[in-house]
């Protein structure tokens, strides 16, 4: 009887299912890896290949965000639309970048989640062109519009929040820069310190004696100064209205 067991367990027809399953088992480890593979390839092209290069100076922001933000500038703030500058001429990527390197690492990402699910969120809900799933800073500006439009009447609470959140992004970014602060008339005054005994007789932190720029003659009273008004001349670094290099 034990005999008559190994034998069974021995004939060639009974180790085909063995192999078999083998074969299966590298077959299926196999098209996995090769939709691994592809998914891979399928995500790099959508999320990072493709881009033209960053605006030089920019610390966080890679080239497929600042290409979204070039984007989406370009439709929330066009041209004559009332401030000096339209969002391609605010330099918003600086902007935006400046104030991410400023900002906690939690709060960094979430910013940067935000944009990604922008510049994707065509996949489910794509533009009325023909190429509608492209990216979104792939798009015409016409039918970037139309989405965000779209996005911002959404039935869906949660995408309208999304929005909000990324206008309000933008907003503090374009409305940041100098020359749009000029002509809402926020920009800070050109406001000329009275010179005290104390600046006649001390140097500035860390410098030398001889580095003290007043004399006698350049000592003033605070009360001399005329008081400042809503028209009062601006400091200089926001007086310029036009396009404002980096």
């Amino acid at each position: 009887m034990h005999g008559c067991t190994v034998y069974c367990k021995c004939r060639p027809d009974e180790r085909k299912p063995v192999g078999l399953g083998y074969s299966c088992s590298v077959l299926t480890g196999l098209i996995a890896t090769a939709l691994l593979i592809g998914l891979s390839v399928a995500l790099y092209r959508r999320g990072y290949s493709g881009y033209r290069p960053a605006p030089a100076g920019l610390a966080r922001l890679h080239p497929g965000e600042a290409a979204f933000v070039e984007a989406v500038g370009e439709v929330l703030f066009p041209a004559g639309a009332g401030l000096a500058l339209s969002g391609i001429d605010a330099q918003l990527p600086h902007y935006i970048d400046r104030h991410l390197d400023a900002l906690p690492r939690a709060q960094r990402f979430q910013i940067r989640l935000l944009f990604a699910a922008v510049e994707h969120l065509t996949l489910v809900l794509p533009g009325d062109e023909p190429g509608g799933r492209r990216r979104f800073s792939s798009l015409t500006a016409a039918s970037r519009i139309a989405i965000l439009e779209r996005l911002s009447h959404h039935p869906n609470g949660v995408i309208r929040l999304l929005i909000t959140a990324l206008r309000s992004v933008f907003i503090l970014a374009y409305l940041g820069h100098p020359a749009n602060l000029h002509g809402l008339g926020l920009s800070p005054f050109e406001i000329e310190p009275a010179v005290s005994d104390a600046e006649l007789l001390f140097p500035r932190v860390g410098g030398l004696v001889s580095s003290i720029a007043f004399e006698v003659r350049d000592r003033s009273e605070p009360t001399d100064r005329e008081p400042l008004g809503p028209d009062g001349k601006r400091h200089r670094a926001y007086a310029r209205t036009g396009r404002i290099s980096q």
